[in-house]
Order: C-alpha cells, then sequence, then structure tokens
C-alpha cells in the first residue's frame, strides 16, 4: 500500500501528451512512480513524452508505479474546487492490491490500473542535443504550451526549446516538467537560405 500525493497541474498537463485510443493500450494513461522521495509523472503518444517530477516533503508513503487511466484522469480533472486556494491542493492517491482511490477537494474516485508495461521513458530522454535546425510539427508545440499554462510557469505558455536536428529536442517548461519532442523529417533548412532577403530586389 503506498499514499502518493500529485500535483494537480502537473497531472493536468500529463493528460494533453497522453495518447487516447490507442491500439498501443498501455499508452492510454499516465504512469506514475513514486517513492517517498520522489513522485513522477509521465505521458506519452509516440511522438511527444511528458515527465514531471515532485519532490516529496514526508507526506509519500510507500513505492508505487502504476498507469492510470484517461478516463480516471479526466474524472480527477473536471472536478470543481471547492474553494477559492483550493486549486493547489494536492491529489492523493491511495493504493491497494486490486483497487485504487483518488481524492481531490472532497472528491473521490475509485480506479483500477492499467494492467501493462509503461515504455521505459528514461531511454527516450537524450543526454545531449545538437542544437541543429529541426522540422516540428507544430500541433505538438501547441500541446507544449498548453502544458506551460496548466502548470502556470509562464502565463504567456512560454518555453524553452532545444532543438536536435533530425533527433529529438526537448521543450524544458520548468526545472520540474519537460517534454521530448520527436521532430518530421524535411529538407534541410539553413540561415544562409535567408541571405536573399538582405540583398536589394533584382532588376
Amino acid at each position: 500500500m503506498a499514499l502518493i500525493h500529485i500535483s494537480r497541474n502537473k497531472l493536468k498537463a500529463a493528460a494533453i501528451f497522453a495518447a487516447r485510443e490507442d491500439i498501443r493500450y498501455y499508452l492510454n494513461g499516465i504512469l506514475i512512480e513514486s517513492t517517498p522521495l520522489q513522485t513522477r509523472l509521465c505521458a506519452t503518444d509516440g511522438h511527444a513524452l511528458f515527465c514531471a517530477k515532485d519532490d516529496a516533503k514526508g507526506d509519500n508513503d510507500g513505492a508505487f508505479t502504476g498507469i492510470v487511466p484517461n478516463d480516471t484522469v479526466k474524472q480527477i480533472l473536471a472536478w470543481k474546487a471547492p474553494y477559492k486556494g483550493a486549486a493547489d491542493l494536492p491529489v492523493i492517491i491511495t493504493t491497494a492490491a486490486d483497487e485504487h482511490r483518488a481524492e481531490w477537494g472532497g472528491n473521490i474516485a475509485v480506479f483500477k490500473l492499467i494492467d501493462a508495461k509503461f515504455p521505459e521513458y528514461a531511454k527516450v530522454v537524450p543526454e545531449k542535443v545538437s542544437g541543429d535546425a529541426s522540422y516540428f510539427n507544430p500541433e505538438l508545440l501547441m500541446r507544449c504550451k498548453k502544458a506551460v499554462e496548466a502548470l502556470g510557469t509562464n502565463k504567456l505558455g512560454m518555453f524553452a526549446l532545444k532543438q536536435g536536428g533530425d533527433g529529438s529536442g526537448i521543450a524544458v517548461f520548468s526545472v520540474e516538467a519537460f517534454a521530448v519532442v520527436m521532430p518530421m523529417r524535411g529538407d534541410k533548412a539553413d540561415v544562409a537560405d535567408v541571405a536573399w532577403a538582405r540583398a536589394a530586389l533584382p532588376a
């Protein structure tokens, strides 16, 4: 049995990156890993991976790993705050052998985990990126903007993006949350390709 405290804002940001009705059913939810020292949330649809952490403050108990299904996450995020300032309250998850419970603001959801193994996300996070220009699907970058807004780290939804050429890029939202974004394949572009704009129009 474990007791886990989760930031509702981080849960909301993670939900933006979770797959929807994917044949890889283990992606249709959010991975939660927890120890007494730290909790991590991860979600992916195979095109972008979101990861966030919360350093525990002595309020976690036991170790836990499991995938919370999208329907349960949606239910949690639909709960209305019972009073002003309640949005900052953590979601508390209590785990048991076959059934788990999520509580927030006086609301309770009983659920079962997705019975599967989540991909090894640590292998997807690059140790370094080249900085070379990449082609990104704008929809993935819009997800990053929405994640920043959900996290509340920047009112304008701004984030740092480190590109990796044909390799993965990293969108950094804060010291506790980021996304790995897969690039699209395309013709290489370079600064030299815009040199024409500095020259006079041809006669």
